[in-house]
């Protein structure tokens, strides 16, 4: 590998100045690096015993690290000779766009299945052996992790959504002790750092053969499922849940939050709450990890393929829900097709636009916000170097919307802390600390909406590098 200038923001700072997202690229280079769960609910690195070589070589791979190469560099080095390849600024490189669904897989999935049924597809078709998804554990001290399943029927447990911190840590040090053909799925950050260990890991390069995107809004930490289940009215940790169950009656963004717990008597207990009652605790940045304010690969830039909900108006009133598609392979595009020509899946060509719409949320924040925090965070801490360059040149609406969202992220993380460290049950003390934020961040956006003209940031969403 070649000798690497020391970074600026290298691992040991990403760590202190609170950028970690846990993705274990680190781990997987060092038994020295482990990844635990801090007093927040977040799954970060602890490398204080790893030594300086170590180091160097986990600073190329740290998704947050300003040695790694940045998402537009490693999806050029990676799919760049595909014969059909586009490149669209906001959307990444690309030979595909679609929107659709799988019949099979749909019921299970937050959105269209597909991702499932591209899994099973390489699962049955020998293109893998085994692929790697998130699901439940069974592990204490990490209720969903990555987990390894080499049979398609198994794949409907893991069609969902999870909103809660995982790492790449356990199953990459699976993939390197059992030979074989991998597919890994996982979020933009995780995909970043695992490309780049595949460019200084020949093993890992060599048995992981396909990166399934999932785009991502945001991680949460594990104070996100204490929240929900106590919404629900309890108290203890569910021994099933389900952050988007689907109401098919409904639309596709009015889904539940379901869980089982065990009642006084022994017997499984089922308990949901509507994403009505909880969508603005989403919406407002609850129980995010701070590095999640400072990415900006909207759609997993450098995976094979990335797939999303459907958040487009001609889609949204189906509660089955469907799925958007970016490719970047050739061989997994000619599966989806091939899927369509059998009559698997039900796919349509959709254009650029239309997956900037379905996004324009989170390429408001991740874009357009991210130039704004980098000014305002960079001007005493260090902060990573991102596409996006620092600016304060945003109106004053967007800028306050910013500081206030700031706040409810950090107030979140302390006021759930507490009320968990109280040992009390229900909410009382949290909603007591929360108020006041929520309440200006309410006063505020019915002001704004009353007061300031609505601004399109989409001229913004593009990159400046």
């Amino acid at each position: 590998m070649k000798q690497q200038k020391t970074p600026r923001l290298g691992i040991p700072e990403v760590v202190r100045e609170g950028f970690c997202i846990g993705c274990g690229s680190c781990a997987a280079q060092s038994a020295a690096a482990t990844i635990n769960r801090n007093e927040y609910g977040e799954l970060v690195a602890d490398i204080q015993d790893c030594n300086q070589s170590e180091l160097e070589r986990m600073n190329v791979a740290c998704p947050f690290s300003d040695a790694a190469p940045n998402e537009t560099e490693l999806a050029r080095a990676a799919f760049g000779q595909q014969p059909n390849i586009r490149f669209g600024e906001e959307v990444g490189v690309f030979t595909g766009l679609y929107a659709g669904y799988s019949d099979t897989y749909r019921k299970w999935g937050s959105s269209g299945g597909i991702v499932s049924w591209l899994l099973s597809q390489m699962l049955n078709d020998g293109l893998v052996d085994k692929v790697i998804v998130v699901g439940q554990s069974g592990d204490n001290d990490r209720f969903f992790d990555f987990r390894v399943v080499d049979k398609s029927e198994d794949l409907s447990a893991s069609g969902t959504s999870f909103y809660y911190p995982v790492s790449f840590d356990r199953v990459l040090q699976y993939v390197i002790d059992n030979p074989g053909r991998y597919a890994v799925t996982g979020v933009p950050c995780f995909h970043k750092a695992l490309r780049q260990l595949k460019a200084n890991n020949p093993l890992i390069a060599e048995r992981v053969l396909y990166q399934a995107g999932i785009v991502c809004g945001q991680m949460k930490s594990s104070f996100y499922l204490d929240y929900l289940s106590r919404k629900t009215g309890m108290d203890a940790m569910p021994v099933a849940a389900c952050f988007r169950r689907k109401d098919e009656s409904s639309r596709a963004d009015d889904y539940l939050f379901e869980a089982t717990y065990l009642n006084a008597f022994g017997i499984e207990e089922i308990r949901s709450v509507r994403n009505r009652e909880i969508g603005a605790s989403w919406a407002m940045g609850l129980f995010k990890p701070r590095a999640c304010d400072f990415c900006d690969d909207v759609f997993a830039e450098t995976a094979d393929i990335a797939v999303m909900d459907a958040w487009l108006d001609r889609y949204v009133q189906d509660g089955k829900g469907t799925s958007l598609v970016v490719t970047r392979s050739n061989a997994l595009q000619s599966l989806l097709e091939a899927g369509r020509e059998s009559g698997e899946l039900l796919l349509e060509t959709v254009s650029e636009d239309d997956i900037i719409e379905s996004q324009r949320g989170g390429l408001n924040h991740r874009r357009v916000g991210l130039r704004y925090r980098l000014f305002l965070d960079g001007q005493q801490n260090p902060v990573p170097r991102k596409r996006v360059q620092p600016s304060n040149q945003l109106d004053i609406w967007f800028k306050i919307e910013q500081r206030i969202r700031s706040a409810i992220r950090k107030k979140s993380r302390l006021a759930m802390r507490r009320q968990l460290k109280s040992g009390l049950g229900g909410l009382e003390i949290y909603e007591s600390e929360m108020k006041h934020v929520l309440s200006l961040f309410k006063w505020f956006s019915r002001l704004r909406n009353r007061l300031a003209p609505k601004r399109d940031y989409k001229p913004q969403f593009r990159l400046d590098c």
